[in-house]
């Protein structure tokens, strides 16, 4: 494997680590020590490793102007908190005739519901207070549930359309912080992320989008 594939590799692998290149918050000669600790290769290739993180670096560099495009539409747009929210995963033989049942019926009740179809799963994203109802609906069927979770909303201008790197620059906010995603969706002008709740104050710091412009 090339060195430039193993610094790639490497970075990808650490979102953290990505943020902070793009930052230029990273010492490349030590990051490439660290590559050649973590990965078990020969210090010959400190040198090309150095290379490659720097021109990695260059190629992933963020333009100014499209940061500043993106700040200035999330400062613009609205955002939504709802706590107490459960994400249940359910295997791919579930009846879907159930599930429009469920869906209408939470719908009638003004709670929030979202379902995400996946090639072999449906993850079905509502309140927890019907957790309950769910668990007996889809018994036997699935295969994981969480509960206590936020649910995020941003609404955005359907300018998000045409600017790149939105829910990349969210992502990685959430990533600085050490938050993680437990469930991501996007649906036009729609951002909705799930997190821990214990997390909710890390949230609020990482959504602060106008320290974000400051700190531009």
């Amino acid at each position: 494997m090339s060195n430039a594939k193993v610094a790639a590799d490497f970075i990808d692998q650490h979102p953290v680590i990505k943020e902070c290149i793009a930052k230029g918050l990273v010492n490349f000669s030590e990051l490439a020590r660290q590559i050649i600790k973590q990965e078990k290769i020969g210090n010959e290739n400190f040198d090309a490793l150095v290379v490659a993180i720097r021109r990695y670096a260059e190629k992933t560099k963020p333009r100014k102007e499209n940061e500043k495009a993106i700040v200035e539409l999330l400062q613009k747009s609205n955002l939504e908190m709802k706590n107490k929210i459960c994400s249940v995963v359910a295997d791919e033989t579930t009846a879907f005739s159930q599930l429009s049942k469920l869906i209408v019926e939470i719908n009638e009740k003004q709670e929030p519901i979202h379902l995400i179809q996946g090639s072999r799963t449906f993850t079905i994203i509502t309140s927890q207070n019907f957790l309950e109802k769910i668990e007996r609906l889809f018994a036997g069927k699935i295969i994981s549930k969480k509960k206590n979770l936020l649910q995020i909303v941003i609404r955005s201008s359907p300018t998000i359309e045409s600017t790149p790197g939105v829910v990349a620059f969210i992502y990685g906010l959430f990533a600085e912080k050490g938050i993680n995603i437990v469930e991501t969706m996007s649906s036009w002008t729609e951002t909705l992320i799930l997190i821990e709740e214990k997390d909710i104050e890390k949230s609020m710091k990482a959504l602060d989008f106008k320290k974000e412009e400051k700190q531009k």
